[in-house]
């Protein structure tokens, strides 16, 4: 019998690393974790400030990387395989599900709602388990999940004939979501990039990445849209905050999509120069649907990537590191090593 572990939040501002039981395998694959990405989520889980549906206790972690150990034989998987799975955990035969599962009239969010990926074992769904593309460093695809948050967003959300005409975009956030729309900007053809934040410390990274086409700016999106006369083809807002994404009618120009994903409270926003400049906002939440994509991104993007693993963490350590460091340092992404 194999001893399983898991990371788990029982309270805001209250973690450990507990014994629990294995998981039940009846129907399901079941998995060996190796690497456990932290997202804001998770660090807002922890400090009490997360605002979408939630439970605690919860095993955190819905950004994971394992090894197949066994599989059933529907799966798409087989034992031996590296693999990485779905945030939203759909029933895949609702109404919704039939275009986009991320709105399954049954969603459940792993890690968030119930247990995630943070423990040495895990059973999930054949349906919800995607099968690793080759990789020389493997724990990059740990990252797979948030960069198809940017796909879904960027690339299924947004017509294919927008970027044959775009001439610039905007990323506003150069945190994690918002690299992995700089990266999938490119790979939809885009050559001029500006990317802005308020943290010097996350522009002079960004730029060091040495990318072509991208500049990245410390500014915010109000300063921005005083500065500049001409407007951008196309926006992605990618921080969450409310006044970078008011701003966005300001720095578009005539025709521009606008893709948000970071997550608004309800806000106040300027429709009429919407309707005066015929612009597209699309707005995308959950990951469900860019796995491949996001995983043939990371392939080609290596030596970017590993850039954005900015602290890696032993398993047993990881509740020190939350109670001292996940609120203090100015990480893009930090993995938690089950290895």
């Amino acid at each position: 019998m194999k001893d399983n572990k898991a990371l788990v939040i029982t309270k805001p501002k209250e973690i450990a690393v507990r014994d629990c039981e294995m998981p039940s395998t009846a129907g399901k694959v079941l998995i060996e974790v190796c690497y456990v990405a932290v997202c804001g989520s998770d660090v807002k889980l922890y400090a009490g400030t997360y605002t979408a549906p939630h439970s605690y206790p919860i095993v955190i972690g819905h950004e994971w990387l394992g090894k197949v150990i066994q599989a059933p034989m529907n799966a798409k998987v087989k034992s031996g395989d590296y693999c990485v799975g779905d945030c939203s955990v759909y029933c895949g035969s609702c109404y919704y599900c039939g275009f986009n599962k991320n709105h399954c009239e049954h969603i459940e969010k792993r890690g968030i709602t119930i247990d995630g990926g943070a423990a040495r074992y895990i059973a999930v769904d054949p349906m919800h388990v995607n099968k690793c593309i080759d990789a020389s460093d493997l724990k990059l695809l740990t990252l797979t999940e948030p960069i198809s948050v940017a796909v879904n967003g960027i690339v299924n959300r947004v017509p294919k004939e927008v970027y044959k005409r775009c001439r610039k975009a905007l990323v506003l956030g150069c945190g994690g979501i918002g690299l992995a729309s700089i990266f999938t900007l490119k790979e939809m053809g885009v050559e001029d990039i500006t990317a802005i934040d308020i943290s010097d410390a996350k522009v002079e990274r960004v730029n060091a990445f040495g990318i072509a086409g991208l500049t990245a700016i410390c500014t915010d999106a109000k300063a921005l849209a005083k500065e500049k006369k001409d407007g951008y083809d196309l926006i992605v807002e990618a921080t969450g905050n409310a006044a970078s994404l008011q701003e966005t009618t300001s720095l578009a120009a005539p025709c521009a999509h606008i893709v948000c994903l970071g997550h608004q409270k309800e806000m106040q926003y300027d429709f009429g120069t919407v309707v005066k400049k015929s612009l597209t906002i699309n707005a995308s939440n959950g990951s469900t649907g860019g796995f491949d994509k996001a995983m043939e991104i990371i392939q080609k993007n290596e030596r970017y990537i590993k850039q954005m693993i900015t602290d890696i963490v032993p398993f047993e350590k990881a509740p020190d590191y939350f109670r001292e460091s996940i609120m203090a340092k100015d990480n893009i992404k930090v993995l938690i090593d089950l290895t």
